[in-house]
């Protein structure tokens, strides 16, 4: 139930098949999650996430759990992603920031910046491949660093084999220079996120507390609930009138 949003349950241990974030700039996405599974608040605590160029409060507009849902909740959880390399642990998406240039090292630093510099100033144009988008907006260095052996783990496949327009849905227009921008909101107290900030840099985000697969699981439970039928494991095509 869910498709890859699933949760297994694994002699007791809840594992997550990809780590599917709930967040959306969309009130009407943001409520609906919320009537199948409501927020949980801690007491006093002030939760809130910026989007649609305003801060909304997250039982602002959305349904607020009460002890009696237990684990049928959404919980407000901070985005924490992490890539090794060289056997150190980096943010993810990589963040501009001192403990980076640290652990990268002046060598390494110098070439993502020369290479980057390069890609601003002579692009590979026409932009065919996912590898030629991932160079033009971060650099060969940066690319080859980071980006070419994650996706290609991911998707097992070559950069070279996925097109362009497949980078720009999935990377919604992250580069370099947005990840400057958003480091420095973070210096000046900027907002975490607002319309004008990649959902790629999102930094809160809402999770069901049993695992994404919660949500779908809670969803088919009050379709059958109403009488409707879910069919799984079948190839006949459903006809509706």
């Amino acid at each position: 139930m869910g498709g890859i949003s699933k949760t297994v349950n694994y002699k007791g241990n809840r594992i997550d098949l990809g780590g599917h974030r709930f967040f959306s700039k969309s009130d009407r996405v943001m409520r609906w999650w919320a009537n199948v599974l409501p927020v949980r608040m801690l007491e006093g605590a002030s939760h809130s996430i910026t989007y649609q160029r305003s801060t909304h409060s997250l039982t602002d507009g959305l349904t607020r759990a009460t002890d009696a849902d237990r684990n049928a909740v959404m919980l407000v959880r901070p985005r924490k992603t992490r890539i090794v390399y060289g056997g150190q642990f980096f943010a993810y998406p990589i963040e501009l920031s001192l403990d980076t240039l640290r652990k990268l090292g002046f060598a390494k630093v110098l070439k993502i910046g020369i290479t980057y510099t390069a890609a601003v100033l002579f692009p590979i144009r026409p932009e065919k491949t996912l590898e030629d988008f991932f160079i033009n907006r971060f650099g060969r260095e940066l690319y080859a660093t980071f980006f070419k052996s994650y996706t290609e783990k991911v998707w097992g496949t070559s950069c070279k084999n996925l097109s362009a327009e497949w980078g720009a849905q999935r990377v919604k227009g992250l580069s370099i220079t947005k990840a400057i921008l958003h480091a420095g909101r973070k210096v000046f107290g900027g907002a975490l996120s607002d319309k004008g900030v990649e959902t790629s840099l999102i930094e809160q985000f809402l999770y069901p507390a049993l695992g994404p697969g919660q949500m779908w699981e809670t969803v088919a439970h009050k379709v059958r609930a109403k009488g409707g039928e879910i069919r799984m494991n079948t190839s006949e095509a459903a006809r509706f009138v």
